[in-house]
């Protein structure tokens, strides 16, 4: 049966804890705790008291042993009890003597044995070494570019991983990177994992994965992808003041605006040439009226001078019923070019 204790548990692995009593008439009454939660390889407190005892010491063998066969010892411990201590007593679970599938629901037989009487309990087994939080500096990297990560590995108590004190050894981590869309034949990569930094030269979706060494069956991981860089589309519209051009006009002016397709205007340059169509579909340049004309703001201005076609076409009514034409190659900041080609209504 369960009794209310009398001494304050502490308990490191988990707030919820089973126990066990073991009590006759008249006989002091025997009390085994222990999370309901075994962590292999995480050293778990194992309580036990003898209340109302009288005398000298009562040793106490703790022992793990396997489920439901019992033919296996996992683990054992001993403490004495006595005035002089807490009844408490540390026993660290191995992690070799269990299966190595992490899904497999577990058990094992935690077992307290006093001098005259047993207490047995079975306890459900975790293979939760502790967390791994991995963080890369973006989600979207191009080829040759470097990746840089860092991780932070917590204990299954949220504390941080540190030096082992009694094997004298530093904690361990095991990192990978896995390709997830298609598999990859003499990867050449320069790795760095001192540093943190991995540098890729294929694109794709990519997974950094890590799993503690004691325990490599349960990984972490964090995806981040590495693509061509395709510089953003854009589109220029080019609108006419007027829609013709007189053989009287001084001039012909076309506004240009550009804009990105996510809706921010474009800056740069438009480079801008004019010509005819004549009505026999031929078609003939006026290299006068090449011009280079600053885009601000997505907006720009470009005109055509008469003189500009007199120099080409002393004529000008020769060209009657011909349609004027620009092109414009607009290149922004980043040296994204895009060409545009407008025809105009036909000259009167």
């Amino acid at each position: 049966r369960i009794r209310i204790m009398r001494r304050t548990l502490l308990l490191l692995a988990s707030l919820a804890f089973v126990s066990l009593t073991s009590v006759a008439d008249g006989a002091p009454l025997q009390v085994m705790s222990a999370p309901n939660l075994l962590r292999v390889g995480t050293a778990e407190n194992i309580f036990v008291e003898c209340q109302d005892c009288t005398g000298g010491d009562v040793r106490v063998e703790i022992n793990v042993m396997n489920h439901p066969t019992k033919t296996k010892r996992l683990a054992t411990t001993s403490v004495t009890l006595n005035n002089a201590n807490n009844f408490q007593q540390l026993g660290k679970i191995p992690a070799g003597d269990f299966s190595k599938d992490p899904n497999a629901k577990q058990y094992v037989y935690l077992q307290a044995q006093f001098p005259d009487r047993l207490l047995e309990k079975v306890v459900m087994v975790s293979f939760q070494s502790g967390y791994i939080f991995i963080q890369t500096d973006k989600t979207l990297y191009t080829p040759n570019s470097k990746v840089h990560f860092r991780m932070f590995a917590l204990t299954p108590q949220m504390e941080p991983v540190d030096r082992d004190e009694a094997a004298q050894t530093d904690a361990s981590i095991a990192i990978e990177f896995v390709v997830l869309c298609f598999i990859l034949h003499g990867l050449r990569s320069e790795i760095d994992i001192m540093q943190g930094k991995q540098i890729f030269y294929f694109t794709g979706l990519w997974k950094v994965v890590a799993k503690f060494q004691s325990n490599p069956q349960q990984i972490y991981s964090a995806e981040f992808e590495v693509k061509e860089y395709v510089l953003p589309s854009f589109e220029v519209k080019l609108t006419p003041l007027t829609q013709f051009f007189h053989v009287n006009s001084r001039d012909f002016t076309v506004r240009i605006k550009a804009t990105y397709l996510f809706g921010q205007e474009v800056d740069g340059t438009a480079y801008v040439v004019f010509g005819v169509i004549k009505k026999d579909q031929s078609k003939q340049s006026f290299p006068d009226s090449l011009q280079r004309v600053l885009i601000e703001n997505g907006e720009g201005e470009v005109t055509l001078r008469r003189e500009d076609i007199t120099k080409v076409e002393r004529d000008i009514n020769s060209l009657v019923g011909g349609a004027i034409f620009v092109s414009v190659s607009v290149l922004t900041e980043s040296a994204h070019k895009i060409k545009y080609f407008f025809h105009s209504n036909k000259c009167k």
